[in-house]
């Protein structure tokens, strides 16, 4: 009997135990802290909210389309996206869509806020020209501008192609319908050289798929578009000779006359020697602005608040893409306005010292 009453003593105790441990707990478990996504799954701004000193900004949900994912619009749309959500009262989302033409559509229609896009295409929207014929889209506006793409044609080393004028007939790799690598970047090059889209036979096809066809030989020509190195032709080059044509000096200046819009959103830029293997000279070609548009809706303070936000913050934009090394005043911020620019933006370049005139006054 004292060895039963001695096992009941010890059993008391333990649930005694355990329910003293009970209630010294709260009885729930904290969820992790979710990071803000802003349509994208770069950029942490989780657990640092309360330290964060916010531009002073309006409450708003904005959504900002972007490209496919994956890009360097993409990314570089997310991280602005980001950004602006941690350090704005603006809660931005970077959606992914098929890029320069769909957003012009999008933004136009109030489906999108802001839309990343490649000049001229957002003045042909403005315009209802050329894949906008039929349709005006005349509530776009202009925000900023941003990096640029550098446009590039590669050819087989030991083809009779060494011009852009030499094209002419000839199957050319110039990406899909809608896309800017096709209607800005790729008619742009060409007609820097004299050639129009009616004078080539059109290979309508991405430029993963463009360097394939000139692998295969079912293209004489592919056009890309990126950084100084683009991925496609490096890899290109790698297995094949290839020869990448220069634009002639003084064809922005020409197109200027003819074509002010494209011309205006266009630099110059060299390819250093040895960027690609086989490649022993220098080629001149042409770098294509981005440009951030803006549905007139939106508030002035939002998109003075944006602007502020990529001007602190650009150091930021740079660790998340090299191209974010462009959004500074020295950089291509200011750059590519071909249509009316917002309010809002007009307000907060002047107030850093820049004016910007409306090209369609």
């Amino acid at each position: 009997m004292k060895k039963m009453k001695r096992a009941f003593a010890l059993l008391l105790s333990m649930a005694m135990l355990l329910a003293l441990a009970a209630c010294g707990s709260s009885g729930t478990t904290e969820p992790p802290e979710s990071s803000s996504t802003s349509g994208d799954t770069s950029g942490d701004t989780s657990g640092d909210s309360a330290a964060v000193e916010k531009i002073d900004s309006p409450s708003a949900n904005l959504v900002m389309g972007t490209a496919g994912a994956g890009g360097t619009w993409y990314v570089l749309g997310s991280g602005i996206a980001n950004l602006v959500t941690k350090y704005t009262n603006i809660n931005m989302t970077a959606s992914s869509t098929n890029g320069t033409v769909e957003n012009m559509r999008l933004a136009g229609a109030g489906r999108l806020d802001i839309g990343m896009t490649q000049p001229p295409a957002d003045y042909d929207a403005v315009m209802g020209r050329d894949l906008f014929e039929g349709e005006k889209y005349e509530n776009l506006r202009w925000m900023c501008g941003g990096h640029y793409s550098i446009g590039q044609i590669a050819v087989p080393a030991d083809s009779d192609i060494h011009s852009i004028a030499d094209l002419k007939g000839k199957r050319v790799a110039i990406g899909v319908v809608g896309s800017g690598v096709r209607h800005i970047v790729g008619n742009g090059l060409i007609q820097l050289g004299g050639v129009t889209l009616d004078d080539i036979e059109i290979v309508s096809v991405n430029q993963d798929q463009g360097t394939e066809a000139l692998q295969d030989g079912t293209a004489d020509a592919a056009v890309y578009s990126g950084g100084i190195l683009v991925s496609g032709l490096l890899n290109l080059s790698q297995s094949m000779d290839v020869r990448i044509l220069s634009i002639p000096q003084g064809s922005i200046e020409k197109m200027a006359e003819t074509n002010p819009s494209l011309a205006a959103a266009m630099k110059y830029v060299t390819i250093p020697a040895g960027t690609y293997k086989g490649q022993t000279e220098d080629v001149l070609t042409s770098g294509f602005i981005t440009a951030y548009t803006v549905n007139e809706d939106v508030s002035d303070e939002a998109v003075y608040a944006i602007l502020e936000t990529i001007y602190q913050h650009s150091g930021e934009l740079e660790e998340i893409s090299t191209s974010g090394s462009e959004y500074t005043l020295e950089g291509g911020l200011a750059e590519g306005c071909t249509i009316t620019p917002h309010p809002g933006a007009v307000k907060w370049f002047a107030d850093h010292g820049i004016t910007i005139e409306d090209p369609l006054a």
